[in-house]
């Protein structure tokens, strides 16, 4: 079904309808639709107050939306089209990994017939050069199960680094700059927009081979346009989405795509905190920040350091070795600060 433009809430309470909507006899449903005005979209079990700027999506007027689906959080607009599977479950794959695969195939098709080489990249997401255009979703809602993707014609990040809640400005630059560095869109890849027409019927021709299965246009029927409506008024309440509070503060950390985290760490020395925002490509260290209550002379041999630990592999021993190579190479003087220190902060990113 092509849903064609709806609001921000309607196309999260579009494919959460359907699938409460489902009986036995209702048939899987492919829906096609785009948001036609900005929204943060925040993952079932996450905290809103801890993961997302609300006073700064109050004053632009961004509305907050929490799904039934997990994940984390993120800043969705017109420029993305999103593809939500509502099958039952002797559609799909029992096992999730082949589930996601089957749902990424014809994803990744199009994006090739378009002349992206876009790849595979388990678990659900789908990269270009490794930078990600699509992360999937998936949750088992009423009698149907869903799996939700998008294709991305583009992608704001300066905007998704704005709405998240962080602690302090430096991190919050550290996020924009990594999205820059490993998100990928249509536009970016091809230099304009895609045709969208064209794509949604290929889209729709390479999920007719994949799934065997012939597909025809449909329409809702007057139980899912009810139900869309019951779920538009419940999405919209404060109680809806504010349900899930965590009692005690998290350090912030943010998925930039499934190879690459940012986290927040401070870590207590002898004289005060070791204050790092690190980025982490798989098991290394893709950049780091270093602040807090350091005294190490001279002060300017800090920036040696951060460049030192790029690209080392967070473990106990290639630490030790990198800083002791630091103390060694620059003959520094830390204060308060031994070698076990550094190490134990930047060990946190891994547990």
């Amino acid at each position: 079904m092509d849903a064609g433009l709806v609001s921000g809430l309607r196309s999260q309470t579009i494919y959460h309808a359907l699938a409460y909507a489902k009986t036995p006899n209702t048939p899987d449903t492919i829906i096609l639709d785009i948001p036609k005005d900005p929204y943060v979209c925040v993952g079932f079990h996450r905290d809103v107050k801890q993961e997302v700027d609300i006073a700064y999506c109050t004053a632009n007027k961004i509305p907050i939306i929490r799904r039934e689906t997990g994940g984390g959080t993120v800043y969705i607009d017109e420029n993305q089209l999103f593809v939500q599977w509502i099958f039952g479950p002797e559609s799909l794959p029992k096992m999730i990994d082949p589930r996601f695969q089957l749902f990424i195939k014809p994803l990744v098709e199009t994006y090739q017939a378009f002349d992206i080489n876009a790849q595979f990249f388990p678990p659900n997401d789908v990269h270009v050069k490794a930078k990600k255009i699509v992360g999937t979703g998936a949750a088992a809602l009423g009698l149907a199960e869903v799996v939700t993707g998008n294709f991305l014609f583009d992608f704001d990040c300066e905007a998704m680094a704005k709405v998240l809640k962080v602690p302090n400005e430096t991190y919050r630059e550290a996020v924009y700059n990594s999205l820059q560095k490993y998100m990928t869109s249509m536009t970016k890849e091809l230099g304009s927009m895609p045709d969208v027409e064209e794509l949604k019927a290929i889209y729709i021709e390479k999920c007719a081979t994949a799934l065997e299965r012939k597909i025809v246009p449909g329409d809702f029927t007057d139980q899912e346009y009810r139900m869309m409506e019951v779920l538009d008024e419940k999405y919209a309440t404060k109680e809806w989405l504010y349900q899930y509070e965590l009692k005690q503060k998290r350090k912030r950390i943010v998925k930039i795509h499934a190879d690459v985290w940012m986290y927040e760490i401070s870590h207590k020395i002898r004289n005060g905190t070791i204050d790092l925002v690190i980025r982490t490509k798989g098991k290394r260290i893709d950049a780091i920040s270093i602040k807090g209550d350091i005294v190490i002379r001279p002060a300017y041999k800090l920036k040696a350091l951060e460049k030192l630990l790029h690209n080392v592999e967070i473990t106990e021993e290639s630490l030790s070795e990198i800083v002791m190579a630091f103390y060694w190479l620059h003959q520094v003087d830390t204060p308060g600060i031994v070698i076990k220190d550094w190490v134990e902060a930047i060990m946190q990113a891994k547990r």
